[in-house]
């Protein structure tokens, strides 16, 4: 069936390729409208306490977002009749009359008074705002915000810019399509500088290529198709995508070049080709495919739509392979005249001796990777997670300078809330009343805890008096049946702990937890508590995912060579990649975020199909000369050739987030290389020397052992 596939795809090349590139400009048109989620709350479970208070508020007080004007005086002016303090009433005729066209936006709720720094310099309105629950909505809600201000217009000597949270979480989906951009190209432009170096070919260097682009953009389509956007945690799958993409090509490409040698005809090296790698590339794919679904696993959102993303993924580079290669190298092979590289010769010759030792001293290499590995153990037990915004975006950004020129002039204070749910009644009682005077007098007595505000401040302990004033002078702070109110927190210190947790945030919970209060389900809402919960959600994934993911892919490769030894080998040096990755990432201050937390499954899933292609060319070779080194050796001039070039590719392309803006996307940048480095030297070093320890037995214990 195979083979009658292959010939179908030589026979029909120039059709093929014709209906391929249709299909593929197609779903670059399709795949160019793909959308951006940069909404932290997608990050946690919907039923988590944050977003469950968040819809609940929404609802109540149909505010959703709170917005900053920040007015300050430019100090690089040199005009001559700018205003030189706030005071000025050229300033309050500003704010004045910026107040009143924001109120006319549908968008806009209310535009609070202006509040002034000590030194007359800087000045903040608050908007609270309503901006409809769909991708993209914030941007029109912005861009109509900065149009209003663009024409109202500044004094001389004074600059308006529109800030707050929201405000920052849409410069980091316009820095996220930035860097996925600029990452995307320059790992392109690596990748094939790296083929090109290897092969000094264009035609083998396009060829090759080919897999990971298409992929790439059928991906694009694929995601515009099933309306998944891209959130804050798939911001590196473009370059993920490249990565694995140029893997499957490379291996291809080089036991082709090899074949060619071998047979006399295009159509018979194929043939060879495809024969030769199906069972490893397939096994592969299965268990690479399985390492991703693990992540279906995890517990929170960003892990499982990871898991989605990347399933699919691996299953369009899989699929790519085998439709493209052969038309493409049917149609451009009589271009192909690859050239040694002089470089790559030494490498090769490296490999080789690389082999004989292996073959001579195989406990001596895995002595010295357990030794390694003991320090990794070290190295990975500093790892810590961060969920700090500094992940998101870069200090020297205008929205970044924004928030630090506020928190100067204002002092640093951060807010979230206690909500109060009526489970009897209502809230407008004294008891309920008395309960929160206690509460909000504890929370007082946390040091770092500036403020409390509550709706029942200054109120008399009279049943009558309560109700009475909250019915008419403070219902706006409760909702329409008085069922629901919150108690402001404003705190000049949240801070964190080596776990990454706020200390702070963990006295709140308890003084709650200690301090019930009448007639009322007492919850927290708040950036802090959705940070908290990702904080959480991230290091519970960890945990799930690996176990599911060693599970699923010790499966798979038991499956498919019948043979559970095959499964342990596919996987013990994996576990010792992971080790070492992580531990990479200690000894370098590299931290888990949310965009790495599937590192340990992407690690999983390339790893193993390193490990599959060594083992099955180990076998093959073994099965038919009865010399471990010279099955080694062969294996590691071919496979293992295919691997080094694969492992620079890779390595290159996920270095290539480094020069991302975004820290988080730097980070993972730095986690994925190191995940790489340690998988291509592990598997190198612990495959074959394992297998020459098994095979050593077996063949002498048959007496047909071959050393030489």
């Amino acid at each position: 069936m195979l083979k009658r596939i292959i010939d179908f795809q030589i026979k029909y090349s120039k059709l093929l390729f014709v209906f391929f590139l249709s299909v593929i400009i197609a779903s670059a048109y399709i795949g160019s409208n793909l959308q951006i989620n940069s909404d932290f709350s997608t990050l946690i479970p919907s039923d988590s306490q944050y977003n469950t208070n968040d819809r609940i508020l929404n609802n109540a007080f149909e505010q959703n977002d709170g917005l900053v004007l920040s007015i300050a005086l430019d100090q690089e002016s040199i005009l001559n009749n700018r205003v030189y303090s706030l005071d000025d009433q050229r300033v309050e005729n500003y704010i004045e009359q910026i107040s009143d066209s924001l109120v006319e936006s549908s968008y806009v709720l209310g535009v609070s008074p202006p509040v002034y720094s000590d030194d007359l310099t800087v000045a903040q309105v608050f908007v609270s705002m309503q901006t409809p629950n769909k991708i993209g909505a914030f941007q029109d809600v912005l861009n109509e915000l900065n149009s209003i201000v663009d024409e109202v217009g500044e004094p001389a000597g004074v600059n308006a810019q529109v800030t707050g949270f929201p405000v920052l979480l849409d410069r980091v989906a316009t820095l996220l399509i930035q860097d996925n951009l600029k990452t995307i190209v320059i790992t392109v432009v690596f990748i094939f500088l790296i083929l090109y170096w290897y092969s000094r070919d264009l035609a083998f260097t396009l060829i090759t290529m080919t897999t990971p682009v298409v992929s790439l953009i059928f991906l694009a389509a694929t995601l515009v198709l099933l309306n998944i956007p891209i959130t804050i945690t798939l911001a590196a799958v473009g370059v993920l995508t490249l990565g694995l993409g140029a893997d499957y090509g490379i291996h291809i490409a080089i036991h082709y070049n090899k074949a060619r040698q071998e047979h006399e005809g295009h159509r018979e090296a194929l043939h060879h080709t495809i024969d030769q790698l199906k069972l490893p590339i397939t096994a592969s794919f299965l268990t690479t495919f399985a390492g991703f679904v693990a992540l279906l696993f995890g517990v929170s959102p960003s892990s499982q739509a990871q898991g989605i993303v990347l399933a699919i993924g691996i299953f369009i580079i899989y699929a790519a392979t085998f439709a493209l290669f052969p038309i493409m190298m049917t149609l451009f092979y009589h271009k192909i005249d690859t050239k040694p590289n002089k470089i790559f010769l030494k490498v090769l010759k490296g490999l080789s001796k690389l082999a004989a030792y292996q073959t001579n001293y195989a406990k001596v290499i895995l002595w010295g990777v357990g030794f390694v590995t003991v320090i990794m153990i070290y190295g990975a037990s500093q790892v810590q997670f961060s969920t700090s915004n500094s992940n998101w975006i870069p200090e020297d950004d205008p929205i970044s300078i924004s928030f630090r020129e506020l928190d100067y002039n204002f002092g640093t204070s951060e807010r979230f809330s206690v909500l109060l749910t009526a489970n009897d009644g209502d809230l407008r009682n004294v008891q309920t009343q008395r309960d929160v005077t206690i509460l909000r007098e504890k929370l007082l007595s946390i040091p770092e805890i500036e403020a409390v505000s509550s709706p029942y401040d200054g109120l008399d302990y009279d049943s009558t008096s309560v109700y009475t004033t909250l019915t008419n002078e403070r219902s706006d702070q409760f909702n329409r049946d008085f069922t629901l109110t919150q108690l402001s927190i404003s705190t000049s210190n949240l801070g964190q702990d080596e776990e990454g947790k706020s200390p702070v945030y963990r006295e709140v919970i308890e003084i709650i937890e200690q301090t019930p209060v009448a007639n009322a389900d007492v919850s927290l809402y708040g950036d802090i508590v959705r940070f908290d919960e990702l904080g959480d959600s991230l290091q519970q994934d960890a945990g799930v995912t690996t176990m599911m993911g060693f599970a699923l892919v010790f499966l798979v490769a038991s499956i498919l060579y019948a043979s559970i030894y095959v499964g342990l080998l596919s996987l013990f040096p994996i576990i010792i990649a992971i080790i070492w990755s992580v531990g990479l990432m200690g000894f370098f201050g590299v931290p888990f975020t949310s965009l790495s937390t599937g590192i340990v499954s992407l690690v999983l899933g390339i790893g193993v199909d390193f490990s599959i292609h060594i083992v099955d060319g180990i076998r093959k070779y073994i099965a038919k000369t009865n010399n471990i080194r010279k099955s080694i050796e062969e294996t590691l001039l071919t496979s293992g050739k295919a691997i080094f070039l694969t492992s620079i590719t890779t390595f290159v392309g996920f270095l290539a987030l480094t020069f991302a803006q975004l820290l988080g996307t730097q980070r993972l940048g730095f986690s994925l290389a190191f995940g790489i480095l340690s998988v291509f030297i592990v598997t190198l070093l612990v495959v074959p020397s394992t297998l020459s320890i098994i095979y050593k037995r077996k063949l002498k214990k048959e007496g047909t052992l071959l050393t030489t």
